[in-house]
């Protein structure tokens, strides 16, 4: 009987182990390394040219003496270098709203007119900039600056000229 209950429990523990054991059998497995090239990634850059104008109608103004009044309308206006390297790269192009001291910069509307020198895979709808093709592309920007001719208030604020910033953002 004690060999009969000994192999029993010798037989249950080696069921057991090999039960325990059952998941650690090795299935026949290999692998693979693909040979392809590096891939990299594109490119997207905006330049600003040297020569942006402010007016004040066809004459040039130097903004840091000029001494703005209701129902003036000022424009300024710069060329932009925009680098675009990509498959199938789009970005927009927008700019800041202009800050100052006072009321005045609330008192001002701010309006941007992009024109693309003729050129394929880039245009311009309203404010906005669509580079559409990989492409070294030259852009004339317009910005227009109307002071409130109705304007009671504003009397000795600011407005930073110089705060301009064109971003030019990839979307998707």
């Amino acid at each position: 009987m004690k060999k009969l209950i000994a192999g029993a429990i010798a037989g249950t523990v080696g069921l057991a182990l090999l039960l325990g054991g059952a998941g650690t059998f090795a299935l026949w497995s290999s692998t693979a390394t693909v040979s392809s090239p590096t891939i990299t990634a594109g490119d997207l850059q905006l330049t600003s040219n040297a020569g942006g104008v402010w007016k004040d109608g066809a004459t040039t103004i130097d903004p840091a003496t000029f001494l703005i009044v209701p129902g003036k309308v000022l424009t300024y206006t710069q060329t932009l270098t925009i680098l675009a390297k990509g498959d199938g790269i789009k970005a927009d192009l927008t700019a800041s709203n202009l800050t100052g001291s006072g009321t005045l910069s609330t008192l001002t509307t701010n309006v941007l007119n992009i024109a693309p020198v003729a050129a394929t895979g880039i245009s311009a709808t309203g404010q906005t900039i669509n580079v559409t093709a990989a492409g070294t592309y030259t852009v004339n920007v317009t910005m227009t600056v109307t002071f409130n001719s109705s304007a009671t208030t504003g009397q000795n604020g600011t407005l930073n000229l110089s705060g301009v910033t064109f971003t030019l953002a990839q979307k998707l």
